[in-house]
């Protein structure tokens, strides 16, 4: 579950598919790390991004999150709209540590040959979508070098960026729903 200054949304995990990038992602999570985190990237008709920065209210500054060694690129899903996938360095395909994105269209003919390919390895879903495109509806900036930075009731003339400028993130497991192959059987919480 995704908790987000502008509403809230659910993520799906495809750990069938995407086992290393799933366990990968839920160490974060369960470690509490994206909470407190923002979203630092928002392009229009491509992803929203987040998992790296978070904002320090003491020193008024962009504090990078502790990150783990990076994971084994998985690519095997299409970055289709509302898929959820990991950002990486270019040129490394097995470079993906904390952060991540959400598709905000079909992104395929784009990111699946790219670098590897990008794994997908979850996907939003109900009406999480509105949620999602409400985030990358907001005005960007560029915010300490960072461009694409979406910031809430601001103005570049002048204002000065506080704690609710962001669009800030937290994160929990909220159920263990799985489908058990050998059975037939999804199991609900």
């Amino acid at each position: 579950r995704v908790i987000t200054s502008l509403g809230d949304f659910s993520i799906e995990l495809f750990d069938n598919f995407t086992p290393i990038t799933v366990a990968n992602f839920l160490n974060y999570v369960n470690s509490g790390r994206f909470n407190g985190t923002v979203i630092h990237r928002s392009v229009p008709g491509f992803v929203i991004q987040g998992g790296w920065l978070s904002y320090n209210d003491a020193t008024n500054q962009l504090d990078q999150i502790t990150t783990d060694v990076a994971a084994q690129n998985e690519f095997s899903v299409s970055n289709t709209r509302g898929t959820v996938a990991m950002a990486k360095v270019g040129g490394d395909p097995n470079s993906a540590t904390s952060q991540w994105f959400v598709n905000l269209a079909d992104n395929s003919a784009n990111l699946d040959g790219q670098n590897g390919g990008f794994t997908a390895f979850g996907r939003v879903t109900g009406d999480g979508m509105t949620v999602v495109d409400n985030i990358s509806a907001q005005p960007t900036f560029t915010i300490a070098g960072i461009a694409n930075f979406p910031l809430l009731n601001y103005s570049s003339t002048g204002g000065m960026i506080g704690p609710a400028n962001f669009i800030e993130v937290a994160m929990f497991v909220d159920g263990p729903n799985f489908f058990d192959t050998a059975k037939g059987l999804l199991y609900v919480s």
